[in-house]
């Protein structure tokens, strides 16, 4: 790790470059120089002990505003805000600001980590399921019954916890079940009572990764629990929203607060199948609940390589989806070069991971959610290519000065709207009806350059 002094000259050269770009373009390489040999000077006095870090930073203060003082006319700073550069350096700011509040990505990270468990693949879930919209689980009272009977399981947990709740209740054998290890003290063991677990990204954001969190006590939902134990980074269970895991009693009877049906996971015995599971499980319920009508349903656990592959499979449709709309409303100019097309592309990919990493992050869990966040990530795509639509394939500056023409009543003259592009390198006509041709891109001959190179102000 580069220590303090040596990562400032790498942060003013940073600087530097980044307040370049407001700069009209014109100015921009003799701005540059002046202020290189200024924050270069700045720089030797520092290091020389002449200069405290408070004025060296006062020094870079002056290049930003300095920078915003080149660019004076409200004309010129409307040209940096339609400009490329100004969106890509936007979506590149959010996406900064979204790494800092989710700790550097650290869902993102999460799902991309092995995760901590032993042979994921044996893992089964364990449910009944009604109607659409109703309760599914398995009664409480089953779970140590399979565990004591059953032939086909190696192990069998428990847990429960209300919808839209970071505290689960599980089991002392749940995470033993899974094989995980802890990253700081221990995990539930037989005769815990007030004891509570709590997750890596827990212990970092709600308490501040306090290395005395373990044997402090916490309050969770009124009632106080000892922290015993801190679980590794990449592991979550039951759902990414969970950061405080505490006892759950199910013998010799189950908690009375415990409704119908609560969550149960097992591990298959190796060689076992599952629909001879599902009929062991069957055959055991029977001694409890002699009219049980089926069979429990059985599906593996979800897993965060899983839960990457649905995420990728959602951007994947989002993609298509955008598309297809965008190949019905947004015809491209196929015919143009390199730059055009490594702009729509940078610009494409960052605004649609915006929605996507958001997604992944706040790890929003339900149907609605990831409908909507399916319909962000469309949208961004889609609103790529139309705002790539309203630039200048030439400059790829955003046209500006629309201007209506023809009339609603003629056939002949039908409604349409003409974009210009201020350097003067065309114009766009845009149909405001569906019976109206499709946009079309017209350059502007050279006798037209006179009036833009008047009109434009210089130096961008």
């Amino acid at each position: 790790m580069p220590n303090k002094r040596q990562l400032v000259p790498f942060v003013l050269r940073c600087l530097l470059v980044a307040a370049g770009w407001v700069v009209p373009s014109g100015l921009r390489s003799a701005w540059r120089a002046r202020w290189h040999s200024i924050l270069k000077s700045a720089w030797i006095l520092f290091d020389r002990g002449e200069l405290t870090l408070q004025k060296l930073l006062a020094c870079g203060g002056g290049c930003l505003r300095d920078a915003s003082y080149a660019r004076k006319s409200r004309e010129q700073w409307r040209h940096l805000v339609r400009s490329q550069r100004f969106l890509l350096a936007a979506a590149v700011i959010v996406l900064a600001v979204i790494g800092v509040a989710s700790h550097g990505f650290s869902g993102t990270r999460a799902l991309l980590r092995p995760f901590p468990i032993e042979d994921p693949d044996r893992l089964v879930a364990i449910r009944y399921s009604g109607a659409v919209g109703q309760p599914y689980g398995v009664p409480p009272s089953l779970i140590p019954l399979w565990r004591a009977q059953s032939s086909l399981l190696t192990g069998i947990a428990g847990y429960w916890h209300r919808p839209y709740v970071d505290h689960a209740r599980v089991t002392t054998n749940f995470f033993g079940l899974l094989g995980v290890k802890p990253a700081h003290g221990r995990l539930f063991q037989p005769g815990d009572r007030n004891a509570a677990v709590v997750s890596d990204a827990a212990w970092r954001t709600r308490f501040g990764a306090d290395p005395g969190l373990i044997g402090s006590r916490i309050r969770i939902e009124g009632t106080r629990y000892t922290v015993i134990g801190i679980l590794p980074e990449p592991f979550w269970a039951i759902s990414p929203r969970i950061g405080v895991w505490t006892p759950l009693e199910l013998e010799p009877e189950p908690d009375p607060v415990l409704p119908f049906l609560i969550g149960a996971i097992g591990r298959l015995k190796p060689g076992a199948s599952w629909n001879a599971l599902r009929a062991d499980l069957f055959r055991v319920a029977k001694t409890r609940y002699p009219r049980m009508p089926r069979q429990p349903e059985t599906w593996a656990a979800v897993l965060p390589s899983r839960q990457l592959l649905g995420y990728l499979l959602g951007l994947a449709f989002a993609v298509a989806v955008g598309t297809f709309l965008i190949a019905r409303q947004q015809p491209l100019l196929m015919r143009q070069g390199w730059p055009y097309w490594r702009f729509l592309s940078i610009k494409t990919i960052l605004v649609t991971a915006i929605p996507f990493l958001v997604w992944i992050e706040t790890g929003a869990a339900g149907v609605p959610m990831a409908l909507f966040f399916l319909a962000a990530c469309c949208f961004s795509v889609w609103w790529s290519f139309a705002d790539q639509r309203q630039r200048c394939p030439e400059c790829l500056e955003r046209l500006a000065l629309p201007v209506t023409i023809g009339s609603w009543s003629s056939v002949l003259e039908p409604v349409t709207t003409e974009f210009l592009c201020e350097a003067g390198h065309g114009s766009l006509c845009v149909p405001e009806t569906e019976q109206g041709e499709r946009g079309r891109w017209t350059a502007l001959d050279a006798s037209w350059r006179e009036l833009f190179d008047n009109v434009t102000p210089q130096g961008r």
